[in-house]
């Protein structure tokens, strides 16, 4: 990864000091230079052609999320001599707006729909998204047009016994809380002696379900408690991805726009991974090939009666993909499980047909078990 230095005008604008570094899409920002003022610095810089809004939900988290691609996107204008004027609006989506739900009946897109619409519509000119939350394919005219480094995809577990390293270690019967249908499956399918419960909220409301002894543990993004700096205050434990496979896209954040918004896709491409978007794209194109026309989500139609899971690794050095996934029935029965462990991958579309290779794999082996039709 190579080092880009900034100029004077950095101190003072997104926290900036000399000395340290800032991870960008392009590489790593140094500043080097201290200011005179913050003000002498911001009136050397060049303002953008309009103000920026950003649309994101309300949540601590993706309210975190934004806050860091505010600061990405202001330091990627800074290295051009330009400075932004950025400002938020918070939605609520439909999964927001429907607390008690079970997420499969939600369908794809629950918690990103309201944004969608909002950069659709011209309310805001870009959105933030984790981008497990969203279809395999976007809305007609957005575009997904920058991926944040990925955090850590794997899912921890936090239990209420600090003794409790894994699912392994929990007692026969020991309650786990989840509104994943993913986790359910393959804690079925693997730990039969414990018990699923629904369990939705944010983790503030499932760590008090398990001090109030109501479960024993439950299993949560590694990547969403880490971003609110959690890990250690609730004993989080990593789970590796042979006990629990992450979901598609896990860990990654993406910001869309509209397609036919070049200066915002600009801005945007700035500040994009590339090894995060290779990964991104496999395990998009994965689902997509799985789940066909029956994808839920923009009409509020429930999921498929499967589980599933897309997880990549792609190493930049050697331009290869590896690539983790299943598919089930939701009572974690019968589970089929595909891996390759290295393919060359050079673009974009190499990285989408290797995912849709085993999304086909993925829907033909689901269909032979009787779980969804093979022909749409």
């Amino acid at each position: 990864m190579r080092t880009l230095y900034g100029t004077s005008a950095c101190h003072g604008r997104v926290g900036h000091r000399p000395g340290r570094s800032y991870l960008l899409g392009a590489g790593i920002l140094r500043c080097r230079v201290r200011c005179k003022s913050a003000v002498e610095g911001a009136a050397a810089l060049k303002t953008g052609p309009r103000p920026l809004v950003i649309a994101t939900r309300g949540s601590k988290l993706a309210l975190e999320q934004t806050r860091q691609v505010q600061q990405l996107l202001h330091a990627a204008a800074q290295l051009r001599g330009e400075v932004l004027q950025l400002s938020t609006v918070e939605l609520k989506t439909t999964g927001d707006n429907s607390p008690t739900a079970p997420l499969r009946s939600l369908g794809a897109g629950a918690f990103a729909d309201a944004v969608d619409d909002a950069v659709a519509s011209g309310a805001a000119d870009m959105g933030v998204h984790s981008l497990k939350d969203c279809p395999s394919t976007l809305p007609e005219g957005l575009l997904l047009a920058a991926c944040l480094p990925r955090a850590d995809p794997r899912d921890c577990l936090i239990a209420g016994d600090e003794g409790v390293r894994s699912l392994r270690d929990l007692v026969p019967g020991s309650r786990v809380g989840t509104s994943s249908s993913r986790r359910a499956a393959q804690i079925r399918h693997s730990f039969p002696h414990l018990q699923v419960v629904e369990l939705r909220g944010n983790v503030d409301a499932r760590l008090q379900r398990i001090r109030a002894r109501e479960i024993s543990a439950t299993v949560l993004a590694r990547a969403g408690i880490q971003r609110l700096g959690l890990e250690e205050e609730v004993g989080a434990r990593v789970l590796s991805t042979d006990e629990m496979l992450p979901a598609a896209c896990q860990g990654a954040v993406g910001v869309v726009c509209r397609e036919g918004d070049a200066w915002v896709a600009e801005q945007l491409a700035a500040i994009s991974h590339r090894p995060t978007r290779l990964e991104v794209a496999a395990e998009r194109a994965c689902l997509a090939a799985l789940l066909g026309s029956e994808e839920a989500g923009r009409g509020g139609q429930a999921f498929p009666a499967i589980a599933w899971a897309a997880h990549t690794r792609y190493d930049p050095d050697a331009g290869l993909m590896g690539i983790d996934c299943f598919v089930s029935d939701l009572e974690g029965r019968d589970l089929i499980r595909y891996t390759e462990f290295a393919r060359s991958v050079v673009d974009e579309t190499d990285a989408e047909s290797l995912g849709s290779l085993y999304g086909t794999l993925l829907r033909m082996a689901a269909a032979g078990n009787g779980w969804i039709p093979l022909d749409l």
